[in-house]
């Protein structure tokens, strides 16, 4: 609990301590964006860098006062209504002096740096709404009237500059295109926004612009297959070949049909390394995915030009030189705008696709070449899960949750974050059958999820690899693959059809379901740890409007110095849910973990001597 600072420390004779020689005051003045003092009153908050409060004052005239605290490291954090959440530090040094700290206060909510706009009224939803219906039907001029109607009552809301940006890229003006999405991505850091600026400057050939936009949306939403298709083009015209394979890759795995494009940028990648027998694979299966016209083209080019390059050398030296020529100069065509993924068209899209593609519409990038040990794959991954299950008995982590309700176009009606204090206990119950317990600030109701609806079993997901869950599902290898730098194996799998689901189950009211799931795993191929998983329903259950549900969850290592072991656990899980009405993105990160485990052993002491309690007195 937080609570205002004291007066110095009093010694017994009622003279201030030597330890007040080791303070210092210090005065927050708070400044709006003009530079002016702020006028409405904020609560300013004074912590140590653990955290520690050290006090709490209401801001006045601009101005807000600690006297003193104790010389060390601190940090400010300022909260004023309809402004974001402004956090500074501040280092006191010098005893007895007092320390001036300017913070500029913007508007918005939310923490500085990614603010979250104000909710939009249902009026201006349905102005929005009206607009892409508008879009969709190329009536650009009446899709205008909407959008500026939105923009009176709603000015520099992310969403309403964003469409105004698609608007304006239309009409071939993309001046005030990069205007209103530089708006809505500086003041809000808003995700399609800063893809779109990404597009826009790859197209006009400005590379330092557009590798930074694309950089800050997948800090932001590491899982947004737009940003990485976008970025491995970038990367591959800067000739950053590794960086350009890794990103296409992730962008297949993500969006798979819908970033088939980055096929060809993985191919082109691949080829310039010389993998000519990979990059051919890659381009096959673009083929089959039914591409567009331009695509065709450009991977039958790409084609050519990894036959030249592994054609039989002839009888002079200087002509397959010139082989060689050509089949590097025949990757440059395949960034073309063609093929580069129409972000700015996202919400024309006759069915507007706010939730991930299904496992199974694709299968990512791998190598299926390579001979996958399936059944040693499976058991050393329930091995690493058994290992889990044996270390821990509960843990502890912060939890940040971030939700969205999002429209039919996949944009948000409603955005919240909030921070949980996190606890998982897990026990077996009976041979077999275990108990995944979580605790929210030591809560268990759905009450404190955002729409009263709660997404809990994201611990639980890797049991699919344990040896007592093992047989409910059929498993098959997709070859091997990279998940980020590391190479694993790609696993796929699903709930058999015999077999009820233990694993995932719905409850609506009094109403309860078991659901199967299917999804794909990547295992590492040098410590067999699940490094990520991606699910999703086998089939709907109409009986309590479920429509959908995919979950994509990063594992990572996480050390822990007293046992010396390292656990891998969840450290961010992306939701997408379309249930009973609900169009629901959450995502979930994991941090500042800490492990509880019940020691065995036994030390025994000699007995300390017995003392004779003394009588207390009344009041004591």
């Amino acid at each position: 609990m937080a609570q205002r600072p004291g007066s110095p420390p009093q010694t017994p004779h009622g003279t201030q301590s030597d330890a007040a020689n080791e303070t210092a005051d210090l005065v927050v003045t708070l400044r709006d964006d003009k530079n002016s003092e702020l006028s409405q009153s904020a609560k300013v908050t004074l912590r140590t860098r653990n955290g520690d409060p050290r006090g709490v004052t209401i801001s006045e005239k601009g101005r807000a006062r600690f006297r003193s605290i104790a010389l060390g490291e601190y940090e400010v954090q300022v909260e004023a209504p309809g402004c974001a959440t402004v956090k500074a530090n501040v280092s006191l040094e010098r005893p007895g002096e007092s320390h001036n700290l300017d913070i500029k206060v913007f508007p918005g909510s939310g923490s500085a740096g990614a603010n979250t706009p104000p909710p939009l009224s249902l009026k201006e939803q349905k102005e929005l709404t009206a607009g892409l219906r508008a879009l969709q039907a190329q009536k650009l001029e009446e899709a205008r009237k909407h959008f500026l109607i939105a923009a009176k009552t709603a000015p520099n809301h992310p969403d309403v500059d964003y469409l105004l940006g698609v608007l304006a890229t239309m009409t071939g003006d993309m001046g005030a295109a990069k205007q209103y999405l530089e708006n809505a991505a500086t003041r809000y850091q808003h995700l399609l926004s800063l893809t779109a600026l990404g597009e826009i400057y790859l197209n006009e050939g400005n590379l330092t612009l557009a590798q930074q936009p694309l950089e800050t949306a997948l800090k932001l939403a590491p899982n947004t297959w737009r940003a990485d298709q976008l970025l491995a083009a970038v990367e591959l015209k800067q000739g950053s070949y590794p960086l350009a394979i890794q990103h296409a890759e992730h962008a297949l795995q993500i969006g798979k049909t819908e970033a088939k494009g980055a096929r060809l940028t993985l191919a082109g990648a691949l080829c310039a390394t010389g993998d000519h027998q990979r990059s051919v694979q890659v381009l096959n299966e673009l083929l089959k995915e039914s591409p567009t016209h331009e695509q065709t083209k450009e991977a039958q080019r790409l084609l050519e030009a990894n036959r030249a390059a592994t054609a039989p050398p002839s009888s002079t030296e200087g002509t397959f030189s010139a082989n060689l020529s050509s089949a590097t100069f025949a990757i440059a065509p395949i960034l073309t705008s063609a093929n580069l993924p129409s972000a700015l068209a996202n919400p024309l899209t006759a069915s507007p696709h706010w939730f991930p593609s299904n496992v199974d519409d694709s299968i990512p990038p791998a190598d299926a070449a390579v001979s996958c040990p399936l059944p040693q794959i499976v058991r050393q991954a329930g091995d690493r899960v058994l290992e889990f299950v044996g270390n821990v008995d509960r843990f502890t982590a912060t939890e940040s949750l971030s939700h969205q309700s999002l429209n039919e176009f996949g944009l948000a009606v409603r955005s919240e974050k909030t921070k949980f204090n996190y606890l998982v206990s897990i026990q077996e119950m009976k041979p077999g059958v275990f108990d995944v317990q979580e605790y929210r600030d030591g809560l268990t109701t759905n009450e404190i999820f955002p729409e009263h609806v709660a997404t809990l079993g994201t611990v639980a997901m890797v049991f699919v690899f344990h040896p007592n869950y093992v047989g409910d599902f059929d498993f098959r290898c997709e070859g091997r693959a990279h998940q980020g730098s590391q190479e694993a194996w790609q696993i796929h799998f699903s709930q058999k059809a015999d077999r009820a689901s233990r694993l995932r189950s719905y409850r609506l009211g009094t109403q309860y379901f078991r659901v199967g799931v299917k999804g794909r795993a990547w295992i590492s191929t040098e410590t067999s740890q699940v490094l990520r998983m991606e699910t999703d329903l086998v089939s709907k259950v109409p009986e309590i409007r479920l429509h959908a549900e995919h979950q994509d969850i990063l594992y990572g290592p996480v050390p822990f110095q007293k046992k010396h072991m390292v656990l891998w656990l969840p450290l961010a899980t992306e939701t997408y849910l379309d249930f009973n009405g609900h169009r629901i993105h959450r995502r979930q990160d994991l941090s500042n973990y800490l492990l509880f485990w019940v020691d065995d052993r036994e030390t025994i002491e000699k007995p300390k001597a017995t003392e004779v309690p003394q009588e207390s007195s009344p009041g004591t």
